[in-house]
């Protein structure tokens, strides 16, 4: 009896560990509760001032990081594709070669202009993020179960850390900022390892990064209209005086909103390897409809139960990030289109078209917040979130299905077929 049922688990961890899609779908999940766990722990210990400076912190850092990219790992898929061969090593010598190169950079700039705290913070952290962002993009198109196995350990990794700090010493500026420099540091280690390479193995060199910047450039640019999209909010909001403990209840709210596109998130991670491996448009389709089901039940199940959800787990300080949530669901639908056509266009080498689409994206969010901040503060903020997510996942669906002659229906509901593989996949 116990070793019949032993076989059934061993069975359904094979198959489980055999579709990518559905290792993906429970690791992300895996994850995504764990880093509710972490920002409820996170967001009581630091209290909204302390998380609104340490989001400021990491919005300029990340901003900045995306610039000295150079979008070089956003070519790295289009060059597989292309060439059929192995680039994995060539890559990973070209990035831990920028690494250096830009680590070397940062302490010359704080050895000689000695900058503030916050702007030496940033600097630390770009490099590092740098390093983190590039490794962890190539291991998931080249090995997608890597990557979302590492980032559970990440998450459950932010809890004990910032237990540890709860028990070591009470929150202010310092250990804000210091929390967030040992945070990353883990991030680059994991990053490191998951390479599966042996460190004494990379060759750290810059000679073939020409390539790469050159076909990256495009999609650096996209990029950072795209994380206009996603974090000039709160950058602006800063700028117009909002004050920290404010920001610190809108970033809860925005990062609540995007927790909602777990499903989404886990399912373009493995359409993006898909696709560089082979597959089409067909497959973009059909993992686009049934994203776009799942996270219209995730929306409504949020409007019902998170401002009392958010009132318990949070507390009183942070109710408000209930009206910033509700007012971005609608931008959250929209996005699922972005997602999984964005991935598309990034394997087929089409950079132009997503600059284009996100840029527009990107110009409506900035003229949107320059308007509302002032008048109506984080309310404000959100509205021009969920105005510019709209915007952006609108139009790269009407184009996707204009380029590819695909039927509208065919990206927004769910058929037969996909049922059945739902069921297959739940049995």
């Amino acid at each position: 009896m116990v070793k019949r049922y032993m076989q059934k688990i061993k069975k359904l961890v094979n198959n489980i560990m055999n579709n990518a899609y559905v290792f993906s779908v429970i690791s992300k999940v895996i994850s995504v509760g764990l880093v509710l766990l972490y920002s409820i722990v996170y967001s009581r210990y630091m209290k909204a001032e302390l998380r609104g400076v340490g989001d400021v912190i990491h919005s300029y850092a990340d901003m900045s990081m995306l610039i000295l990219c150079f979008g070089i790992y956003q070519a790295y898929p289009y060059f597989k594709k292309k060439t059929g061969k192995d680039i994995y090593k060539e890559f990973i010598d070209l990035v831990a070669g920028l690494f250096i190169l830009y680590a070397a950079l940062a302490g010359i700039v704080l050895a000689i202009i000695r900058p503030n705290i916050e702007i030496s913070i940033i600097i630390i952290l770009v490099p590092l993020m740098f390093a983190i962002r590039q490794f962890n993009y190539v291991v998931l198109v080249e090995k997608p179960k890597i990557r979302n196995a590492a980032q559970v350990c990440l998450d459950f990794f932010d809890i004990v850390l910032v237990l540890a700090f709860m028990l070591i010493t009470k929150a202010n500026y310092k250990v804000c900022v210091c929390y967030l420099i040992v945070r990353q540091l883990m991030y680059f280690i994991v990053a490191v390892i998951n390479l599966k390479i042996k460190l004494r193995d990379i060759r750290p060199s810059v000679r073939k990064a020409w390539p790469y910047i050159k076909f990256g450039m495009i999609p650096m640019i996209t990029i950072i209209m795209m994380e206009i999209n996603y974090k000039m909010d709160v950058l602006m909001l800063e700028g117009f005086g909002i004050s920290k403990a404010e920001i610190g209840v809108y970033s809860l709210g925005i990062t609540l909103a995007q927790k909602i596109w777990l499903i989404p998130d886990a399912l373009k991670d493995i359409l993006l390897s898909k696709l560089a491996f082979g597959k089409s448009k067909d497959e973009v389709a059909k993992i686009t409809r049934i994203s776009l089901t799942i996270i219209l039940t995730f929306t409504l199940g949020v409007a019902v139960v998170g401002r009392p959800a958010i009132r318990l787990l949070y507390g009183e300080e942070y109710v408000e990030a209930y009206k910033v949530l509700l007012i971005l669901l609608v931008g959250v639908v929209g996005m699922v289109f972005y997602k999984m056509i964005y991935s598309y266009n990034v394997v087929n080498g089409l950079r132009m078209v997503n600059l284009f689409l996100l840029g527009i994206a990107a110009f409506t969010n900035v003229c949107i917040n320059a308007f509302v901040i002032p008048e109506y503060g984080i309310s404000g903020a959100a509205f021009a979130s969920t105005v510019s997510y709209f915007v952006c996942g609108i139009s790269f669906l009407i184009y996707f299905c204009k380029k590819n002659n695909v039927r509208y229906s065919r990206m927004l509901f769910i058929c037969k077929e996909d049922i059945v593989s739902l069921r297959q996949l739940i049995k």
